[in-house]
């Protein structure tokens, strides 16, 4: 259930666009020289007993920190761990000058899954990048305590015949990744999942992805997938 959408900062958000202005010190530009942007796909070790399992926290994202995209509206996905309590989790978009472009709350705790956010369409210029945190709150009265992965987004114009002529699903998330697209590829391979979870042929799909994102390790087994409301 959605909780909040809004460009506006709130409490929680604070502390996150902190720590992404630290990581954006460190510009796309030089990044891209050593193919490797900053960020954190997995959460880390939290201050205050914090009752969510840090390393459940996890962006699903290339090793280097930048998912590409050739959607209008994107769809990134993060896996969160079940608790005895619910939270909430937050996303936060902004520009590489650190101006608000999107932010969602939703609950989570209920169950370990994968939450889709999706961006709204326009929201992206394409060959801009745009730096994003994703938190999950661990005391709604001590946001410094939140577990945080964060990562890259861009947006590409690119033109694959290889895509426009896939004949299946899987074949699309194939050209995908052939083509540098892995937003896109995890995108649709969680979507073929939460229409169909017991298809061993996307099961398949989704191991052959994380072992391909360097996750196979972080995340065992197919999850439930919450698509965007």
């Amino acid at each position: 259930m959605m909780i909040s959408t809004s460009t506006k900062r709130i409490s929680l958000a604070l502390p996150i666009s902190g720590l992404m202005l630290a990581t954006a010190m460190v510009w796309p530009a030089v990044a891209q020289d050593q193919n490797e942007f900053p960020g954190r796909r997995i959460g880390g070790g939290t201050r205050g007993g914090c009752v969510i399992n840090a390393a459940g926290v996890i962006a699903i994202n290339p090793e280097n920190n930048l998912g590409v995209t050739q959607r209008e509206a994107p769809t990134l996905y993060f896996a969160v761990p079940a608790t005895a309590e619910p939270y909430q989790v937050t996303f936060y978009l902004e520009t590489e000058d650190a101006e608000p472009l999107y932010e969602t709350t939703v609950a989570a705790g209920d169950k370990a899954e994968l939450i889709g956010v999706q961006l709204p369409a326009d929201t992206l210029t394409a060959g801009e990048y745009y730096p994003w945190s994703f938190a999950a709150n661990c005391d709604e009265t001590n946001p410094a305590t939140a577990i945080v992965v964060n990562g890259w987004l861009q947006q590409t114009a690119l033109d694959s015949e290889a895509i426009a002529e896939a004949e299946s699903p899987l074949a699309q998330v194939q050209a995908y990744q052939a083509a540098g697209l892995w937003s896109d590829a995890i995108a649709l391979t969680a979507e073929l999942l939460a229409a169909n979870p017991d298809c061993e042929e996307y099961q398949a799909q989704w191991s052959a992805l994380l072992e391909a994102l360097g996750l196979e390790q972080a995340i065992d087994a197919p999850m439930s997938v919450r698509l965007p409301m």
